[in-house]
């Protein structure tokens, strides 16, 4: 049979041994018990910061609720008090007109801290105090009550500790369930980039962190090549690595180069992102602003997400190398007719949306089967790799080139009205008629030349197709007056006879 105080003691486990989200959750369920075990007015609940000597009220009880409140009071004075505290668990003050009980609880739960770059973890002790108040002065707690409090205290402390160590198993479940859908938005993102703003956003929204960034690597993983970031406002940003500082380049590289599976310098806590040996990046994040601590839960789960994320990258750039390689002409260089079909259809809509102009470029190598002929298929691909080199180097980031046949190219000039596109074109045609073919046995040098038709939106065509017939049919009259120059569809519209348009067959051979 149980005596009175161990039924009480049973009674009281019962009630609060149960699954709590949280320490304030615990707190709601344990303090009224105690209010109604022990008849209180009151009930308070402190965390003691002991470095301060300060008892920090959290919640308070009384009558049918619980409170949650704020309140720093100072005890630095009370050596006597705080001794007892300490010492017996229990104190009883004198300040007050009626009895007030403080019951010292200890717990533990899981922590981390950095120390000169190292990450420890262990169970940080934490100390509350509660306070039982009775209104009455003659209500006064027996020796009997207090120490049976003290008890009730005990099994507290052990919930605490308890509630604490499945919060954080918890708190580590949301935060692997969030970053794994984080890696899941990341896979199906169609774009790299695309794909990292997202992680990013989700990192900083999801750990609150002041500023996170991702540095990117190029393909060899000797450099930086571009920054990612964002800060609290959700606002990312983009940057070259040319303007990283030597300092953090030199603290990237000493990471990079270590053993070390992150770095923490002045308060910035750097996670390398490898793939067996290949460098992908670096994640970095801090709380420099609010000088919150980074949790140990927190660094855990990023570090361990480091590896997936660094994999997801690496396939990534895989794949956008596999999807780049069939966008170009393995032979060229340049893109191929469907690339930049896609791109021309997307220049024409923006164009007629925002009244832009645009032009198109068709050409062709002059005499290029003779040249196959006479010097054999080698030197043929010799001079189309020639002339797409010096395509390539004398466009703008903005034109789009490409192959789309043969020796047939096209260039798309965004932007670009009819006058503009005869400087690019007289450009093209002065430098590739300094090109010489390879050919030890020639007796004189033999130059190559190309022939270039014109045209512009939405002067010549207001559809893909329309741009296209007509740049070629001023081609087709580049080549009747003798081959190696330019000339607009516009300016030689009246040159093109109606048979001729109709019948590519009466075209000149190239």
């Amino acid at each position: 049979m149980f005596d009175k105080k161990s039924y009480t003691l049973y009674k009281f486990h019962k009630q609060i041994n149960q699954s709590f989200q949280d320490k304030r959750e615990l707190l709601e369920c344990a303090l009224p018990a105690l209010r109604d075990l022990f008849k209180l007015d009151r009930v308070y609940f402190f965390d003691w910061q002991q470095e301060r000597a300060i008892l920090s009220l959290k919640m308070m009880c009384k009558k049918e609720y619980c409170m949650d409140m704020q309140e720093d009071i100072s005890v630095a004075n009370e050596p006597a008090f705080l001794r007892q505290l300490l010492q017996q668990g229990v104190a009883e003050t004198t300040d007050l007109s009626y009895p007030a009980l403080y019951v010292l609880i200890r717990w533990l739960r899981p922590s981390m801290e950095l120390k000169a770059g190292e990450v420890h973890s262990f169970m940080r002790e934490k100390v509350g105090v509660l306070r039982l108040e009775r209104f009455r002065k003659n209500r006064v707690f027996t020796d009997a009550e207090i120490d049976l409090i003290k008890d009730l205290g005990a099994e507290i402390s052990h919930n605490l500790h308890n509630t604490e160590i499945d919060q954080a198993k918890n708190q580590r479940l949301s935060v692997s369930t969030a970053l794994n859908d984080l890696s899941t938005i990341f896979a199906s993102s169609l774009r790299l980039n695309d794909g990292l703003e997202l992680i990013l956003k989700g990192v900083q929204r999801y750990f609150h962190f002041d500023r996170v960034h991702l540095y990117l690597t190029n393909s060899d993983g000797t450099r930086i090549k571009s920054v990612l970031g964002v800060d609290i406002s959700g606002q990312v940003t983009h940057e070259s690595g040319d303007s990283l500082r030597e300092e953090e380049k030199q603290i990237l590289k000493e990471v990079f180069d270590s053993s070390a599976t992150y770095r923490a310098k002045r308060s910035v806590i750097y996670l390398p992102l490898k793939v067996q040996r290949t460098k992908v990046g670096f994640l970095t994040f801090d709380n420099i602003l609010s000088r919150r601590k980074i949790g140990y839960l927190d660094f855990i789960s990023l570090q361990q997400f480091a590896t997936q994320m660094a994999l997801t990258i690496d396939n990534a750039r895989l794949f956008e190398r596999v999807q780049e390689l069939s966008n170009y002409d393995e032979l060229t260089k340049l893109p191929v007719r469907r690339y930049f079909n896609e791109k021309f259809a997307e220049e024409i809509y923006r164009a007629k949306r925002f009244g832009l102009s645009l032009s198109l470029i068709i050409m062709d190598i002059d005499w290029f089967k003779q040249i196959n002929d006479k010097h054999g298929h080698q030197i043929g691909d010799w001079a189309l790799k020639a002339v797409s080199k010096i395509i390539r180097s004398s466009l703008r980031q903005t034109d789009v080139p490409c192959r789309f046949g043969g020796d047939e190219m096209m260039i798309m000039l965004p932007r670009t009205n009819s006058e503009e596109a005869k400087v690019i074109a007289r450009r093209l045609k002065e430098r590739i008629s300094e090109v010489v073919l390879p050919d030890r046995n020639a007796v004189e040098p033999e130059h190559l030349s190309i022939s270039q038709g014109i045209s512009s939106f939405p002067a010549d065509g207001a559809t893909a197709n329309e741009l296209l017939e007509k740049a070629d049919q001023a081609l087709y009259v580049v080549k009747q007056h003798g081959r190696g120059d330019f000339a607009v569809y516009r300016e030689v519209a009246d040159q093109i006879h109606p048979t001729e348009e109709k019948d590519p067959s009466q075209r000149p051979l190239p």
